[in-house]
């Protein structure tokens, strides 16, 4: 649908098998990019058969298609820097970067009071540090190549609307469709266009971790993740919940010379939620 052929897209956070990272990676790669996978380990949610970012090289090259692993840390400049460095040796240049990287649901899914400080300072650094960090670096690659480029951050719907014990989630997300606008504004002159996606809740691993924080113990995992995921179609106007492709195909729209004049939006992903 997309003629991404000859780009190089950077993604973020896509070691997990049924993460939007993957999803992304995937999509991009069926469009014609050259995909590079980054995650702080190779496998951050082990299972049988699953080797993270290895197993997501594999499926693209199993495709036809080419793709390299790199390790970083989007909390750490010197990384990404390192990150970017590798991949200009690899493909030569840079087109595309999707900061889909995001904290692990844990221990700040409680109320205000009782979120600790260093809880907070984790969910910021990975979801909005993050992004502002490698978008700096990433970018001043863009306007040395002077050709353009896209630039798309995973948000959420959380980022425009509230939500209780999610009060660093919420700020995080907010955060980054705010500071997507404000790149966006700083990198048009170089014909640079960055978004960001807003997805309602997606079946990720993510879901697996915030369950358990969310429902008591005294039912199975299995349990409430299906009483999570049934709570949640019941509250989207489409009637489902989101899957890591609905939203990999929003990323490869915006990745894509379809979405030319398209910079500073906040693209909903999210069955109605947000209407």
């Amino acid at each position: 649908m997309y003629d991404l052929d000859n780009k190089v897209a950077i993604i973020t956070g896509a070691g997990g098998k049924s993460g939007i990272g993957r999803s992304v990676a995937t999509r991009l790669a069926k469009e014609g990019s050259k995909i590079i996978v980054t995650d702080i380990v190779e496998n951050p949610y082990p299972e049988e058969g699953w080797n993270g970012l290895s197993s997501v090289v594999e499926e693209i090259v199993a495709n036809g298609g080419e793709a390299v692993q790199i390790l970083s840390d989007v909390t750490d400049f010197s990384s990404i820097n390192n990150l970017i460095k590798e991949a200009i040796k690899k493909f030569g240049r840079v087109d595309i970067l999707v900061n889909n990287a995001g904290a692990t649901a844990d221990k700040d899914r409680v109320p205000i009071f009782d979120l600790d400080e260093n809880e907070w300072d984790k969910v910021i650094d990975v979801n909005l540090k993050g992004v502002f960090l490698f978008t700096k670096a990433f970018s001043k690659q863009l306007i040395l190549q002077n050709q353009g480029g896209k630039i798309i951050n995973i948000s959420s719907i959380a980022g425009k609307k509230g939500s209780a014990t999610f009060g660093a989630y919420n700020a995080s997300k907010a955060g980054v469709i705010r500071l997507t606008e404000s790149i966006a504004l700083d990198l048009a002159k170089y014909n640079i266009n960055v978004n960001s996606v807003c997805p309602s809740w997606v079946d990720t691993e993510r879901v697996d971790v915030y369950v358990e924080h969310l429902y008591q113990d005294n039912i199975s995992h299995k349990e409430k993740r299906d009483l999570h995921l049934s709570n949640i179609e019941s509250s989207v106007p489409l009637g489902r919940y989101a899957s890591s492709d609905d939203v990999a195909k929003a990323v490869a729209f915006l990745s894509s010379e379809e979405s030319s004049f398209i910079t500073g939006a906040s693209l909903n992903v999210s069955g109605g939620i947000i209407a």
